[in-house]
């Protein structure tokens, strides 16, 4: 495994513009953005092309909150159109509850271009405790690619890795990886800091 060299670009022109900066310790995501959802997304993703199969898996150090929805995780994105196809695991910034969901996991697609995404939600009925909360800094996330077949883990130590989803989507070899990051509020941007990234291109 290896430690990729990202670089951040803006999708779908959000009206407060992100930053990327990596260091030899993190990478820190400044976004603005009114979501990642809807038939078109406004984020800012720290991203490098890739091709085939791959695994890519990083720390969510932190991340700060503009809305109840801001988000952040791992993405692989067709192209970089505000309304491409995606995959995305993601993490919410605490573990109130949102919709179908109790906790701090989600996964989201858009599995055909300018069309409403969908989300994999936690096993309904849900519990009282959630299946897969977040509690930073202690929130590992991991995307993997197996031709359409995209997993999506979560961890609390980097070690021990549960499996949130098993999703199938036909996405093109040549695509985009990376870390995405939305404020879910136009007028503000957010702060998500990764660390530990690590990618390996698989057979």
């Amino acid at each position: 495994m290896n430690t990729p060299s990202l670089a951040g670009v803006d999708v779908g022109y959000p009206k407060r513009s992100g930053t990327t900066k990596q260091s030899a310790a993190n990478l820190e995501v400044i976004a603005g953005g009114e979501d990642i959802w809807g038939d078109r997304d406004e984020f800012h993703f720290a991203c490098v092309p890739v091709s085939g199969n791959f695994e890519l898996s990083a720390r969510l150090v932190s991340l700060t909150m503009a809305d109840l929805y801001t988000k952040a995780g791992l993405m692989l994105r067709s192209s970089l159109e505000d309304g491409a196809e995606h995959a995305m695991l993601l993490a919410f910034g605490d573990n109130q509850p949102r919709n179908k969901n109790n906790g701090g996991i989600e996964f989201q697609s858009r599995v055909d271009k300018n069309v409403p995404c969908s989300g994999i939600y936690p096993p309904q009925p849900l519990p009282s405790q959630p299946d897969f909360p977040v509690f930073y800094p202690h929130v590992w996330l991991k995307l993997i690619r197996c031709g359409d077949t995209i997993t999506g883990q979560t961890s609390e130590d980097g070690k021990c890795w549960r499996t949130f989803c098993v999703h199938q989507q036909r996405l093109p070899q040549s695509a985009y990886l990376g870390l995405a990051v939305a404020s879910h509020h136009a007028d503000q941007t957010v702060k998500a800091v990764f660390s530990d990234l690590n990618f390996s291109s698989q057979p």
